[in-house]
């Protein structure tokens, strides 16, 4: 198991198919909200908490697709990148990735805890939080593999 992460291409398929994934989902919802008029929750009424007003308006206005192009150009440089290694990666960098993985992982399901909590203490918007958690989710992990590739690429 662990051969397989040492060759930059796994690393950039599975990368590829995951912001394929989630942005097809935010140009789905973009387009779906946009017609249906799909009205977040009252959070985002005045009176409410700033960041769901503002989340929620973006939302209403189909602008997470704009989240989506930047997870597409990032995943597009990080994509790049890996291609241009020709070789694979030794055991020090595969080690590196494989606890890159691990703090991921564990992130991701903190985040699911907090989403959680999010959903049990106010029910409404279901939507708009479940949106906003694979956003942070999702550009945290691009982010992260760019910054692994490029520490890489230096070593």
């Amino acid at each position: 198991m662990i051969r397989i992460f040492r060759h930059p291409a796994v690393n950039a398929c599975c990368l590829s198919l995951f912001t394929a994934l989630y942005a097809a989902v935010f140009f789905l919802a973009a387009r779906t909200i946009a017609e249906d008029g799909l009205a977040c929750y009252a959070g985002w009424q005045p009176g409410g908490s700033v960041l769901w007003r503002v989340w929620c308006a973006a939302l209403a206005a189909g602008r997470h697709r704009y989240i989506a192009y930047g997870m597409i150009a990032v995943t597009a440089a990080v994509v790049v990148l890996l291609c241009l290694r020709r070789h694979a990666y030794d055991e020090y960098h595969t080690a590196l990735l494989l606890q890159c993985l691990v703090i991921a992982t564990v992130l991701t399901l903190a985040a699911i805890a907090v989403f959680y909590l999010l959903i049990l203490s106010d029910p409404s918007g279901v939507i708009a939080k479940f949106t906003l958690f694979i956003a942070i989710h999702w550009v945290t992990v691009v982010l992260a593999d760019l910054v692994y590739v490029l520490l890489c690429r230096w070593k």
